[in-house]
């Protein structure tokens, strides 16, 4: 049971776009059986569970999005935060 009883309100989504994803990921994102998946949930799970490869695909892949959703959610390792933020900087 949670200490604080404070409703928590569900974060909407900014980028529902289904994008496809090469196979290596589906295991990151297992309900999505055909290699096609909302974009922001794609990008949560691999800063979640992917390696630094992941990100960096991630990032070169989707800049401003990847910058974007690591500043959204608090549950993102600060070394992910670290490494968008780094990349975001050298390209602007």
């Amino acid at each position: 049971m949670r200490k604080n009883k404070t409703k928590r309100e569900r974060i909407k989504w900014n980028y529902s776009q289904t994008v496809s994803f090469p196979e290596r990921y589906q295991k990151l994102v297992w309900e999505h059986i055909n290699c096609k998946a909302p974009l922001e949930k794609l990008i949560h799970r691999i800063f979640t569970y992917g390696r630094f490869e992941d990100l960096q695909w991630l990032y070169h892949k989707y800049p401003d999005q990847s910058f974007a959703i690591s500043k959204k959610y608090d549950d993102i390792k600060r070394g992910v935060k670290f490494w968008m933020e780094y990349w975001h900087d050298q390209r602007t």
